[in-house]
C-alpha cells in the first residue's frame, strides 16, 4: 500500500490547527462579523442593472440625447484608497465624504443614438449620480459662459465656487478647481474638473469629475513600487516560468522511462476549463482598468480571444511539468503522486484531504500573523484593485473556480516539477525549495499591497510551508491544501456580499475537496489491483 500518509497522521497537526483557528477567528473572522453587524462594512450594493438604468435616465435628462446602450462595471480609486488605508483614514473618509465623493462607484459606459459616449458614476449604495463625462460633438462653452455656468452648477452640488483656493479655465470649455475650504483629508485635497458644451442650443455641463487627490510624494512612491513590482513579475515570474517550461520539456524526454505521457491529462483538462472560466469571468475588471476608453468593448473582446489562445500553451506547460516532475521524483526514489487504481490510492487521497483542511487552517493563521508583523515593521498597507473586485465578476458565484486553476498550475510547476528539478541539481531539498518558491512568490507582488516586498516576504514563508506539505505528504495533499486555502478565502468574500447563490457557492467550493476525495476513494477501492507503491522511508522533510 501507499505508505506516505499513515492512518492517524492528522493527530500531529490537530492541536496546531485548533490553536490557529482561534487566532484566525480572533484576527480576521471576528472583526469582519463585527464590521458587518455595526454597519462599518456596508455590503448592500445595488445591482448593476439598477445603476445602468439610473445612469441612462440621468444622461438623457442632462444631455437631451437618447441612450441606446449601457454597461456598468465597478470602478475604484486605487491611489486614494491606498492613501486612506496607509493612514488609517478609511472610516473617517466614509463618514465625512463618501456620500458625495465615493472612492468606489459603478462606472456606467453609455452609447448615444446620435453618436458619442458617456461615462456616468453611480454610488454603489445610494444610487446617487456622483460624477459624469460625456464625450460628444458640440460647441464648447466660451470662458465667459463657463464663468457664468460653473458657480450655479457648483451651488447645486452644495459647493461654493469662491471657496476654491485654486481655479483656472482650461480652454475648450474646461474648468478646474482645487482645495475648496473644508474639503481635505490629511494632505489629500478635493479636485474638481468641469466641462461645458452647447448641445442642440442648450448649455450643458458635460463633465463633472470630483475626486480627492493624494499628495504628490505618495503618488510618486506608488508609481515606483508598481514599476518595481512589474519588473519583478515580468522577469522573476513570467520569464522564469517560461524557462521552467523549456526545462520541463527537456526533463520529460530525459526521464520518460520513469513516467508515462498519459499522466496528468485529466488535471490538465480541469486546469484548462477552470482557467478559461476564471479569465472570462473577470472581463469587467479588465474593462474597468481601462478607465474612460471608448474602445473598451473592442479591447475586452481582443483580451478574451487572446486569453483563450494563451491558455493552450499554458495548459501544455502544466501537463509537461507534471510529466517531468513525476519522472524526476521517481528517478530520485520518491513517488509523490500515486496513480488512480494503485493499492492504497483511495486511502491516500482521503487522508490527504483530511490533512489539507488542517494545513489550510494553519496557513490562514500564519498569513494573518505575517501581515500583522509586516504592518508593524515595514508599515504594510493594502488598497483596492478593480481587476480583482468581486463586483466585476461576470458570474460572481463562479469566483471560487480560480482556486482550482491556481492550485493545479502552481503546485504542478513550482512544487512538483520545480522542487524536483532543483533537488536533482542541488542534492538538498530545502535549497531546492527556495528558488521555485521565490519565482512563485514574485508572481504575486503586483497584488494591491505596499510596499511591493509585502507579498514577496509573506509568500516566501507560505510557499515554504506548501513545499513542506508537498515533500512530506505528496502532490495531492499540497494541491488540496492550496485549493482549500484559496476557496475559503474567496468564499469569505462571497459570504460578506451575501445572496443565496453566493452563500451556496462559498459552502459548496469549500467542501468540494471532500466530495472529490470521497468519489476517488470509492471508485479506487473497486479498481485497486496493482502492486503497492511506497515512498522511501523514512519520509523526507524540508
Amino acid at each position: 500500500m501507499i505508505d506516505s500518509i499513515r492512518l492517524n497522521e492528522w493527530k500531529r497537526f490537530l492541536w496546531a490547527a485548533i490553536a490557529c483557528f482561534i487566532i484566525f477567528a480572533a484576527v480576521e473572522i471576528g472583526p469582519m462579523i463585527f464590521s458587518i453587524s455595526n454597519g462599518d462594512l456596508n455590503t448592500k450594493v445595488i445591482e448593476k442593472e439598477t445603476a445602468e438604468n439610473r445612469a441612462s435616465v440621468f444622461a438623457e435628462k442632462q444631455s437631451g440625447l437618447q441612450v441606446k446602450s449601457a454597461k456598468a462595471v465597478h470602478q475604484t480609486d486605487k491611489v486614494i484608497n491606498g492613501y486612506l488605508s496607509k493612514h488609517g483614514l478609511i472610516k473617517t473618509y466614509s463618514d465625512k465624504y463618501d456620500q458625495s465623493f465615493p472612492t468606489d462607484t459603478y462606472q456606467v459606459e453609455l452609447k448615444f443614438d446620435e453618436g458619442g459616449t458617456g461615462f456616468v458614476y453611480v454610488h454603489m449604495q445610494s444610487e446617487k449620480i456622483v460624477a459624469w463625462n460625456f464625450i460628444l460633438d458640440g460647441q464648447s462653452l466660451s470662458d465667459a459662459e463657463l464663468n457664468k455656468e460653473v458657480p450655479v452648477f457648483l451651488a447645486g452640488q452644495s459647493l461654493d465656487a469662491k471657496s476654491f483656493k485654486e481655479q483656472e479655465l482650461l480652454g475648450n470649455g474646461g474648468w478646474h478647481g482645487e482645495a475648496p475650504a473644508g474639503y481635505a483629508i490629511e494632505e489629500a485635497l478635493l479636485s474638481i474638473h468641469i466641462k461645458g458644451q452647447n448641445i442642440n442650443g442648450q448649455n450643458v455641463i458635460t463633465k463633472y469629475k470630483p475626486a480627492f487627490v493624494a499628495p504628490a510624494d505618495y503618488i510618486e512612491y506608488v508609481k515606483k513600487q508598481d514599476k518595481l513590482a512589474g519588473f519583478l513579475t515580468g522577469f522573476g515570474y513570467m520569464f522564469m516560468s517560461f524557462v521552467l517550461f523549456v526545462l520541463a520539456i527537456v526533463y520529460a524526454v530525459l526521464y520518460r522511462k520513469f513516467t508515462s505521457f498519459k499522466f496528468g491529462i485529466i488535471l490538465t483538462i480541469v486546469y484548462f476549463i477552470t482557467y478559461i472560466i476564471m479569465n472570462l469571468n473577470v472581463l469587467d475588471g479588465i474593462r474597468a482598468s481601462l478607465g474612460e476608453t471608448e474602445l473598451a468593448s473592442q479591447t475586452v473582446m481582443f483580451t478574451a480571444i487572446f486569453t483563450v489562445l494563451l491558455t493552450i500553451p499554458m495548459a501544455g506547460s502544466i501537463y509537461i511539468s507534471m510529466i517531468a516532475g513525476d519522472g524526476l521524483w521517481k528517478a530520485q526514489g520518491r513517488a509523490l503522486w500515486p496513480r488512480f487504481g494503485q493499492k492504497g490510492y483511495g486511502n491516500h487521497v482521503w487522508r490527504s484531504v483530511g490533512l489539507a483542511y488542517l494545513f489550510a487552517i494553519i496557513l490562514f493563521a500564519t498569513q494573518s500573523v505575517i501581515f500583522i508583523l509586516l504592518k508593524l515593521t515595514i508599515g504594510t498597507w493594502d488598497t483596492t484593485d478593480a481587476t480583482q473586485s468581486p463586483y466585476n465578476m461576470g458570474i460572481l458565484w463562479l469566483m471560487p473556480v480560480l482556486a482550482w486553476a491556481a492550485a493545479i498550475s502552481e503546485e504542478a510547476v513550482f512544487r512538483f516539477f520545480g522542487i524536483g528539478l532543483f533537488r536533482k541539481w542541488f542534492k538538498n531539498t530545502f535549497a531546492a525549495a527556495l528558488l521555485p518558491t521565490l519565482f512563485w512568490a514574485l508572481g504575486h507582488v503586483m497584488y494591491p499591497f505596499y510596499p511591493s516586498s509585502t507579498r514577496l516576504i509573506e509568500l516566501m514563508i507560505i510557499g515554504l510551508m506548501f513545499s513542506f506539505i508537498f515533500v512530506r505528504y505528496g502532490f495531492i495533499t499540497s494541491m488540496f491544501t492550496h485549493a482549500i486555502f484559496n476557496s475559503v478565502a474567496v468564499g469569505l468574500s462571497l459570504l460578506t456580499i451575501g445572496t443565496a447563490p453566493n452563500i451556496i457557492s462559498a459552502i459548496f467550493f469549500s467542501v468540494l475537496p471532500v466530495i472529490i476525495a470521497f468519489v476517488l476513494k470509492y471508485f479506487s477501492h473497486k479498481k485497486e489491483k496493482k502492486p503497492s507503491v511506497t515512498t522511501t522511508p523514512p519520509l523526507e522533510q524540508l
